[in-house]
């Protein structure tokens, strides 16, 4: 029997890793070859896009805007600038996700900033904000539908835009009294019809009789018991302030 030497059997170890390792190389540059050519066919350019949100209004302007991008090969769209570019556009997106679907689609998934009340300006003119005073968008727009309350500034709202953070200390004053009342009784929030400062003071307005309501600074959640408790019995345009304790003191409101 003929004996292979181990020099014939390292060549065809050899030979057969050359083989392997150019089978390997031509079915790579096959599959980039293949992916390049693809990427440049009219099947990947964009044609349609789905839309998933929570806002009717919304998800038709969205789309509207990315009718911009239609003809386009999805692998040439920067979806991150996109991304970017609608968050700028739309300040009440909260967060949006953009992703390739086969059949020349894009997936536009989003979600919508939280606002926490109405920031009312002195020309008429009412915003949404977040609890930052972020401005997300004018409440005609009607990308939003919540009752909140109003927080009545003495600003005018062309020194504003969608997206900027309002500084103004009066403004701060009467958010953070809003916000420090609402962490303790959220439940209070349905009571209120807007928020307002009168002498350094901030005042509620009470929703369903207008009322004028004074709680002071201490003991709140006490105080707005009190006040839910003789709610009932009160009539319509009274000053009511509780902030003395546990007494009710009211009068005719003639601010």
């Amino acid at each position: 029997m003929r004996k292979t030497s181990s020099s014939t059997l390292v060549r065809g170890t050899r030979r057969y890793f050359i083989y392997f390792f150019i089978s390997i190389v031509l079915i790579v540059l096959t599959v980039l070859i293949s992916f390049e050519v693809i990427k440049r066919t009219d099947i990947l350019k964009l044609e349609k896009v789905n839309i998933i949100g929570n806002s009717e209004k919304l998800n038709f302007h969205l789309e509207q805007d990315l009718t911009a991008y239609f003809g386009i090969n999805l692998y040439q769209l920067n979806l991150e600038e996109m991304s970017d570019s609608l968050k700028n556009s739309y300040p009440i997106i909260d967060d949006i996700s953009i992703k390739r679907r086969i059949l020349s689609k894009l997936k536009v998934k989003y979600s919508l900033e939280s606002p926490f009340a109405i920031l009312n300006f002195t020309d008429g003119k009412n915003y949404y904000v977040t609890r930052e005073l972020k401005i997300l968008e004018r409440v005609s727009y009607g990308y939003l539908k919540e009752s909140l309350p109003i927080i009545s500034t003495k600003l005018k709202s062309k020194n504003f835009e969608n997206g900027k953070v309002v500084q103004d200390s009066l403004t701060n004053m009467m958010n953070n009294y809003l916000i420090n009342i609402l962490d303790i009784r959220p439940d209070f929030q349905e009571k209120i019809s807007d928020v307002f400062l009168q002498d350094n003071k901030v005042y509620f307005r009470e929703i369903y009789r207008g009322n004028i309501i004074y709680l002071g600074q201490e003991n709140i959640s006490e105080k707005i018991d009190l006040f839910l408790s003789h709610n009932n019995s009160f009539t319509a345009g009274l000053y009511i302030d509780l902030s003395y304790k546990n007494q009710i003191v009211t009068r005719r409101a003639d601010f």
